[in-house]
């Protein structure tokens, strides 16, 4: 008996990966820069109150300061860094590996 060979097409082409364009590019800003506001929105808020709250002077509204801002802007490097790697995973996968898209690392 001979065997023959299956050369039968896939029933599911395979998907090429598109570069990210400038919709992603403004889907990533836009994203980034609407929760960026709130983070920053609230971090400003709370300390306003909490300094109007407590009647903290000077000094106290420095060291406040000095514990909140950095930790709002570290959640906001941190909401950037995962609102590109969303969108990113949202592309469809490449077989190609000259179209891949470097990977984001998130040090």
């Amino acid at each position: 008996m001979s065997q023959s060979q299956d050369t039968a097409t896939p029933a599911v082409a395979a998907r090429t990966k598109v570069r990210p364009g400038l919709t992603f590019f403004i889907i990533v800003v836009s994203a980034t820069l609407l929760f960026a506001a709130e983070i920053w929105a609230m971090t400003l808020g709370f300390l306003w109150a909490f300094i109007g709250i407590m009647s903290l002077g000077p000094i106290g509204t420095t060291v406040l300061s000095v514990v909140l801002l950095p930790a709002a802007a570290f959640a906001t490097w941190r909401l950037a860094v995962l609102a590109v790697r969303g969108e990113l995973n949202l592309l469809p996968d490449s077989p190609d590996p000259s179209q891949r898209v470097p990977a984001i690392r998130a040090d």
